[in-house]
């Protein structure tokens, strides 16, 4: 679905008595003016927890916000891309949260990864050494299909919201309706098929295509921990 979050926020920003100006308005509602210039330009899209502080401080509706012009009030066109919103969890200098989901949240994972509540119930912790500027989650290891990676291992990822943009041979933490969470190869024929082709590193386990409209959220591998050495 297209959006009109950007315009929408700078054109009920200019609305307020004195027409507040970006740094202004980011103190109001506790951003970085950073933030706010990014998502009032459209080069990001908002975390949950800030859309929701910007809806409420305009006293206007989640759905209004991203679904209508609100200077003519006419909804958005049905468009092929969709607009993806991470709910996640900040620190008290609002900065990301690095969450951690134990193995035994991993079941629920695939039903609970787009609701604040289960999210901030979510384990947190920080990684100095990881850039600011990104997002990432950490997920266990299940199974011994990504060999020489042992189960129980801790996979760093980053989030990846434009998911065209996997170069194949991508290491990916893939949440699925019907498979869950999931470490594998990832092959990328979106823009052809509307399809990743999904591929362990045990060649035990064979390929296996998963439909665009299947994938929940895809996480880019960046690291992993284990208290075991590697074979």
């Amino acid at each position: 679905m297209d959006t009109f979050f950007s315009q929408n926020l700078q054109y009920l920003r200019k609305q307020l008595d004195g027409k507040i100006s970006q740094e202004k308005l980011a103190e109001e509602v506790d951003l970085k003016k950073s933030t706010l210039g990014s998502y009032e330009s459209g080069r990001a899209e908002p975390r949950y927890a800030d859309l929701i502080k910007l809806a409420s401080y305009f006293n206007v509706s989640v759905d209004d916000m991203l679904t209508k012009d609100l200077a003519t009030n006419q909804p958005a066109k049905r468009q092929e891309d969709k607009l993806r919103i991470l709910a996640t969890t900040v620190n008290n200098d609002n900065e990301e949260n690095i969450e951690f989901v134990p193995i035994k949240a991993v079941a629920g994972y695939s039903n609970g990864y787009g609701d604040i509540d289960y999210i901030s119930r979510l384990p947190i912790f920080n990684v100095p050494f990881l850039p600011k500027d990104r997002k990432y989650r950490v997920f266990p290891i299940q199974g011994d299909s990504m060999l020489p990676l042992r189960e129980g291992s801790l996979v760093f990822a980053e989030y990846v919201d434009n998911w065209r943009t996997i170069k194949n041979g991508t290491i990916c933490i893939v949440v699925t309706k019907d498979e869950g969470v999931v470490l594998k190869k990832v092959f990328n024929y979106l823009n052809e098929k509307n399809v990743l082709i999904l591929k362990s590193t045990n060649e035990r386990y064979a390929p296996y295509p998963v439909m665009e409209d299947d994938i929940q959220e895809l996480w880019k591998f960046v690291g992993f921990f284990t208290g075991e050495f590697p074979l």
